[in-house]
């Protein structure tokens, strides 16, 4: 079986940049807590399978506010001690068409434990964990913009103790 290199004649520089702006805006939305900048990139319903990830997350669909509330409710990412940083590499353009472009992107998800400096957290850690990835990344077109309606990482392989990362401390 031979690999063939997808090549989309039809992306247009500018939706190039979209998207790229866009899962960048993603991620740092993660990284920063920050859910305007999640909602500034996300569909009006998103598909999240962390099945690969996770079974206890699954496949599921949300709304975008529920998204928003679920992934930096203080049960995951919002966790105040947990530090996190997504660095997207390389995108893959997986399928392209008027209406949805799927990509894949080579991910380092790097999560750390941060130490108490007295009342304040540092921004120094004190156990971590680094995820290597893939992100399949679905966009849709909403209002002549790409915003993300389905998410999939499939995880490849990881350092550290995760779980006790993502212990709180609090």
């Amino acid at each position: 079986m031979s690999f063939n290199i997808y090549i989309p004649h039809n992306l247009t520089f500018p939706d190039y940049i979209s998207i790229i702006q866009t899962a960048r805006a993603f991620a740092d939305g993660y990284d920063l807590k920050d859910s305007s900048r999640l909602r500034a990139t996300l569909a009006d319903t998103v598909t999240a399978d962390y099945s690969n990830i996770s079974r206890a997350l699954g496949c599921k669909t949300y709304s975008k506010e529920d998204f928003i509330a679920t992934f930096l409710s203080p049960h995951a990412l919002g966790k105040k001690d947990l530090l996190t940083q997504h660095l997207l590499g390389q995108p893959y353009f997986v399928d392209v068409t008027a209406d949805e472009i799927v990509v894949e992107w080579q991910q380092v998800a790097g999560h750390g434990k941060a130490i108490r400096d007295g009342e304040e957290l540092s921004k120094r850690t004190s156990v971590t964990s680094d995820g290597r990835s893939y992100m399949r990344q679905v966009f849709g077109r909403v209002d002549g913009g790409w915003r993300i309606k389905a998410l999939k990482p499939s995880l490849l392989f990881e350092t550290g103790d995760f779980k006790e990362v993502t212990k709180s401390s609090l």
